[in-house]
């Protein structure tokens, strides 16, 4: 069995023949070019929807019935999963689902019935520029103890890499001498990223003096003490521990610092088409929330500076 599928999902109705059918349905996916970790994703999401069909004494390898589509949506509020998990979960079984009719394990047409959540918008957080500014004066504060930390936290901020893009992170997709990074993003898309001086700096002193987190037959940029590659968790808690000792906001996130790097450059006057390939957007659309980050922004900074704006007007 594949180890890509977890455990956990194959012991709810421990069958050989499901077993083989989640093979082919691991084979479907990989043929759609989707990365690793949206593959673990899917899998991890059909956990709830699996223990549902378990509870209710229904076929794991036939189409939901509309009245169970209702049901199953309930089940997963009741277990407490906000919005944007029950999205996801949906997005996965619809995906599952499909995939039975597609091959004919299901002779039921309902996957078209499962409709997926609408995410609220909601504007991304940002952190301003004295925020960064105060981050990284903190970081390089603890420079002789952590050369590691130093150059992954300036290079969140110089590229706005995903989490996930800096813990796969090779030593040799790194090009020191044109300050470029070749990532395999998502849906393996590859793209060029550049980083500016402050990050080669930082990346060429961790990589010639803090040889605890390096060995060569790792490969991996970013190491742990055990010579392994940096988990995206342990990423998280590397910038957590940062921001706490820089009494900035705790919610931050490395996703934060990536919405930063975004709208930092358009407030810098970058082209929106420039930020959307540095970032590895594959719609335009997505990038076009950064100018709304940017609005509010300018509309802050006029109400504090302008002598008529409605903060300075006094009744």
């Amino acid at each position: 069995m594949n180890l890509m599928i977890p455990k956990k999902l194959l012991i709810i109705f421990n069958d050989g023949e499901l077993n083989k059918i989640l093979s082919k349905y691991f084979d479907y996916l990989e043929s759609k070019s989707l990365s690793d970790n949206t593959v673990k994703n899917y899998f991890r999401d059909l956990i709830d929807y699996f223990i549902y069909l378990k509870l209710n004494d229904l076929s794991p390898t036939k189409s939901i019935e509309p009245k169970h589509i209702r049901k199953m949506l309930s089940f997963l509020i009741d277990k407490g999963f906000s919005k944007v998990s029950i999205s996801r979960k949906i997005s996965a079984i619809k995906s599952y689902i499909t995939f039975l009719e597609k091959f004919n394990y299901s002779k039921n047409n309902y996957s078209e019935l499962i409709s997926i959540p609408k995410k609220s918008k909601s504007l991304p957080k940002v952190m301003t520029k004295k925020e960064v500014s105060q981050l990284i004066k903190h970081v390089e504060m603890n420079t002789k103890k952590n050369l590691r930390d130093d150059a992954l936290i300036e290079l969140l901020y110089s590229t706005g890499l995903r989490v996930s893009e800096v813990a796969n992170l090779k030593l040799k997709d790194i090009n020191l001498e044109k300050s470029e990074i070749k990532i395999l993003g998502k849906g393996n898309k590859e793209r060029i990223v550049i980083f500016n001086n402050k990050s080669k700096e930082k990346i060429i002193r961790y990589l010639k003096n803090d040889k605890r987190y390096i060995s060569i037959k790792t490969e991996a940029l970013f190491q742990n003490k055990f010579k392994e590659a940096l988990s995206t968790r342990s990423i998280q808690r590397i910038l957590k521990k940062y921001l706490n000792f820089s009494g900035i906001n705790s919610k931050y996130s490395t996703h934060t610092l990536r919405h930063t790097f975004a709208t930092h450059l358009l407030e810098g006057g970058a082209d929106i088409k420039v930020i959307q390939q540095l970032m590895g957007h594959s719609s335009p659309e997505t990038t076009k929330i950064y100018t709304h980050v940017s609005s509010s922004t300018l509309k802050n900074v006029y109400n504090n500076s302008h002598p008529r704006s409605f903060s300075k007007i006094k009744n």
